[in-house]
């Protein structure tokens, strides 16, 4: 938006007549905004504003060139006025040019050297470019002529904001205690207003782990003053720091006779007891627990103080922490009893919430795996309930949903058989609930019975695991895509959809939900692993294409929303949101997911076409970052079979998938710049770098193979296997057909299309890697459960096909002006050119052939039965609205042939571009 003048030299007038600009630029329509700014210099040719305005109409046009000229020339008049200043700051934000706009406001301080809103946009525009330095000296001179607290605590956090960033110990030590003495000069004067200046204060002193001070400052009157209330949980941390467990201990305990359900107070007084109980000297006249015992009767009291009417979560999940810690080193039960009924105990009380469960996790975990699955049953049986209890009120459809979540976490593993059994058991509580009208859901919350549904799925695809068989996982898509018609607004149904699809490789059914899930912004990235990492193996580039332009565009954008996010944190004193804000950004720039997008984004064009420029990608972040959430969908799983290993091991498969994919496009983009008019001895750096790519790229391969060939447990709730496992553990021998391409390409570069022997070797090589390449892709699957894996071997095989295409028309041009195909003369070739130009057309007619092979193969396709009659005739029996249909049966097929589709004219399209290269 444009903003509109807060004040004008020439008064009324000035602003009438821009008033029309602003509201086209604020309405979108720019160019009626440049019209009228061009009507307004007619009359008034030297009005800056105006001039300003018509810049950023003309840039919003897409004429930056003629926009930046017409800055530059604004600028050189160093303006003062804020309408002006503010309509070239909006331009050169949105072109990026930011230090451009610091430039702007220290020309315009100079000539109103007391003007504060001049200075305060010189501080933000410093801000925006992160200058420390700058911003400290900003406001500290804001400060000298408008002494408020709000800028001398901007110039504090400048100098925090320094020595946070410095890796120099001495130089961080000299900027925090500058910053301490700025602080403390402003207590002894008694000028501190505000509780995030007292913040502030404390971060200061947490840099230079000074706990002792921190507390004494809590303590202090001042605190008080300024943060009523808080001193007690304030002080809570620092305790700990220093060592005072009795103090820790007592102030925990008067906290929790208060608020009996804050978890974050339980815990500090646990740790207090149990470094209390290592404490051989006791100390009876403190009151503090310094045992095991007396931290029980604490708690019992405080489960005994709870009036009847309102029953607090927190101390029954004490005992179980209790229980919890205790067992670590001992054997709790002589005080606590068996944590199993501990564990019932608490699900007999809470049963009757969503979070009743959750809770108990971690802590059925810590009950040995025989004692749990023995009394499975107990969990189950608690309230009265068994399998095939029939509840009618929400309330005890939730106690009853409880208990049996809880008995499937605790029994042993089954057979397919019983996990189907349990499953058609759980479907038809669910559609019970729905032919009983049961089903309340609106269209912002999801009803309590769909919990019958998303369990049931679960067991569907444990049972779908054990036969290697599609169809309880078509079963399960069936059920989920009942509870999302009907609850459309429960996500867990959702996330399960776009799984299980993805299992049966069929991401036209993935993305129809996907785009139901509405993810924006970081759940682009914290949720790529569930669908856009799946679409180029489950033969869908050009979907892929389309949601990673979304990662990447938020990926781009986010330090600039940033930024705003900044200058907001320091307008509102915000100051701890700023370390946060600037850690996010740093974990967000380091993201392995978005460097691995920007790469499938480079390669994927040269399959879907059209190829978009490809140039040398940024360095890959150093360390990458891991921003997943594999904790979206909930876990089923008995404790045993989960792997705390998981997101270490499948983070470590993806960076290395990362990183042969980077190495692959900076060889590919190594090409294109060898491949232009200059002579060998000035590309000489390029194909010698060229050189040592492809040769990392081929050991890379080796080792990867090395670590990564063997097969992955599938887990509903976990990403699917890593593609480095099909890329590097397929019969294709993907090593040698990329390194003989690219070796055969650098070859031709550095001869200057000639080739010479070794590019005739290297090309010669290809051709047979070519052949046995076709000979190792596997058969198209009889059965719908391997189609993922056969689709993700053809992907990988499709991507090679689109790379070595590209290479091939890069080999064209270089040999070009050796073969001129218009003129049927070759005197002017030479043996080595003929050679060369003979031995690509053999490369180009083998790899026409093998296309013409796939040709074959996805129009022999075979067609699947998915079977879902039995499942929806169990549905056409049920009351529902007459306009539902089941669509599972519907999009596996329409989506398999959407799919195959598009592959085929992707083929196609490859085919044509070789014929004419010929």
């Amino acid at each position: 938006m444009a903003v509109r003048p807060h004040h004008m030299h020439d008064g009324g007038i000035v602003e009438r007549r821009l008033r029309p600009i602003y509201d086209w630029l604020d309405n979108g329509n720019n160019k009626k905004a440049l019209q009228e700014a061009e009507k307004v210099l007619k009359k008034s040719p030297t009005l800056q504003a105006a001039r300003a305005l018509k810049a950023l109409a003309l840039y919003r046009l897409g004429k930056g060139s003629e926009a930046h000229a017409l800055l530059d020339a604004l600028a050189e008049e160093k303006p003062s006025d804020d309408s002006t200043l503010q309509a070239m700051t909006i331009s050169y934000r949105e072109s990026q040019q930011f230090h451009k706009v610091c430039a702007l406001y220290e020309e315009a301080v100079k000539a109103e050297p007391t003007n504060e809103e001049l200075y305060t946009h010189l501080f933000m525009s410093y801000v925006r470019v992160g200058d420390y330095r700058s911003q400290q000296r900003s406001a500290m001179a804001l400060y000298k002529f408008a002494p408020k607290n709000p800028y001398y605590f901007w110039a504090v956090m400048s100098i925090v904001l320094q020595a946070k960033t410095t890796d120099d110990p001495t130089k961080k030590g000299i900027l925090l205690s500058l910053a301490q003495r700025m602080v403390d000069n402003f207590i002894s004067e008694n000028k501190m207003e505000a509780e995030q200046e007292a913040r502030l204060y404390i971060m200061i002193l947490e840099l230079q782990e000074k706990w002792k001070d921190i507390l004494n400052f809590i303590e202090g009157p001042l605190y008080s003053q300024l943060v009523p209330r808080s001193t007690a949980q304030a002080s809570i941390p620092y305790l700990k720091k220093l060592g005072h467990w009795r103090r820790l201990n007592l102030l925990c305990k008067d906290l929790l006779w208060d608020n009996q359900d804050r978890w974050d107070y339980y815990l500090p007084y646990f740790d207090s007891v149990f470094h209390l109980m290592s404490n051989t000297e006791a100390d009876v006249e403190s009151g503090a627990d310094d045992s095991a015992e007396k931290c029980h009767e604490f708690i019992c009291q405080l489960v005994e103080s709870m009036s009847s009417g309102r029953i607090l979560r927190g101390p029954y999940l004490a005992r179980l922490e209790l229980w919890k810690r205790l067992s670590v080193d001992g054997d709790p039960t002589a005080l606590l009893g068996s944590g199993v009924a501990l564990c019932i105990q608490y699900l007999r009380v809470f049963a009757h919430k969503p979070c009743a469960v959750p809770d108990l996790k971690p802590y059925l975990a810590m009950i040995p795996q025989k004692e749990r699955e023995d009394r499975c049953r107990d969990f189950l049986t608690c309230l009265g309930f068994d399998e095939n209890s029939q509840p009618e009120s929400q309330d005890d459809i939730q106690r009853h949903i409880s208990c049996l979540c809880a008995w499937r976490l605790t029994s042993p593993l089954c057979t397919a058989d019983e996990y189907l059994s349990i499953a058609t058991t759980l479907r038809r509580q669910y559609l019970r609930c729905v032919s009983q009208k049961l089903i309340n859901a609106t269209p912002t919350e999801f009803c309590v019975a769909d919990g019958y549904g998303t369990l049931a799925a679960h067991h569907h695809f444990y049972a779908a695991v054990q036969q290697q068989n599609a169809s309880p996982i078509v079963e399960a898509l069936c059920l989920l895509e009942l509870v999302l018609h009907n609850s459309p607004a429960n996500f867990h149904a959702k996330l399960l959809l776009i799984s299980l699809y993805h299992l049966l490789g069929n991401a036209a059914g993935a993305e129809s939900v996907y785009r139901r899930l509405e993810a924006k912004h970081v759940q682009l990235v914290s949720l790529g692993w569930l669908h856009a990492a799946r679409l180029p193996p489950a033969l869908a580039p050009a979907r892929a294409l389309r949601l990673l332009a979304d990662t990447h565009a938020f990926h781009r954008h986010h330090a600039k929303d940033s930024m705003e996010h900044l200058t907001y944190a320091y307008k509102y004193g915000t100051f701890e949101k700023l370390v946060e804000l600037g850690a996010w950004g740093a974990r967000l720039e380091a993201c392995a997911w978005c460097a691995l997008a920007a790469r499938e984004r480079a390669l994927l064009p040269l399959l879907a076409g059209p190829p978009a420029p490809l140039h040398a990608p940024p360095r890959l972040p150093s360390p990458p970052a891991d921003n997943r959430d594999l904790n979206a969908i909930v876990s089923w799983e008995p404790p045993q079979c989960v792997d705390p290993e998981l997101k270490a091991r499948t983070f470590e498969q993806d960076v290395a998938y990362l990183r042969l994919k980077d190495g692959l496009v900076s060889a590919i983009a190594l090409c294109i710049e060898c491949s232009d008019g200059r002579s060998t001895e000035q590309k000489r750096a390029q194909l010698e770098e060229l050189a040592a790519c492809t040769e990392a790229f081929g050991g890379a391969m080796d080792k990867c193979r090395e670590r990564f060939a063997g097969k992955q447990r599938l887990s509903i709730s976990a990403p699917l296997p890593a593609r480095i496992i099909a890329f590097v553990s397929s019969e294709v021998p993907y090593r040698e057909l990329y390194t003989s391409a690219l070796r055969t390409v650098g070859a031709l570069c550095g001869a200057g299309g000639a080739g010479g022997a070794a590019g005739r070797e290297h090309g010669a090589a290809l051709r047979g890697h070519l052949a046995a390449s076709l000979r190792a892709l596997p058969p198209a699957p009889s059965s719908p459960w391997q189609l993922r894996d056969a689709f993700e071997a053809y992907s990988n095989y499709l991507e090679f096909i689109g790379v070595i295409t590209f290479l091939l028309g890069v080999c064209n041009e270089l040999t070009a002006p050796a073969n001129t195909k218009k003129s049927k003369k070759k005197a002017n070739q030479s043996p080595d050119q003929i050679l060369t130009a003979e031995l690509l057309s053999q490369i180009n007619d083998d790899v026409q052939d093998i296309i013409a092979h796939l040709e074959e193969v996805f129009d022999k396709w075979p067609t699947y039965d998915y079977n879902t009659a039995a499942i929806e005739d169990e549905f056409a029996k049920l009351d529902i609205n007459d306009k539902y249909q089941c669509p599972v049966e519907e999009k596996l097929k329409n989506g398999l042939q959407d799919i195959l589709t598009d592959v085929k004219n992707i083929l196609k399209k490859k085919s044509k571009y070789l014929k004419t290269l010929q």
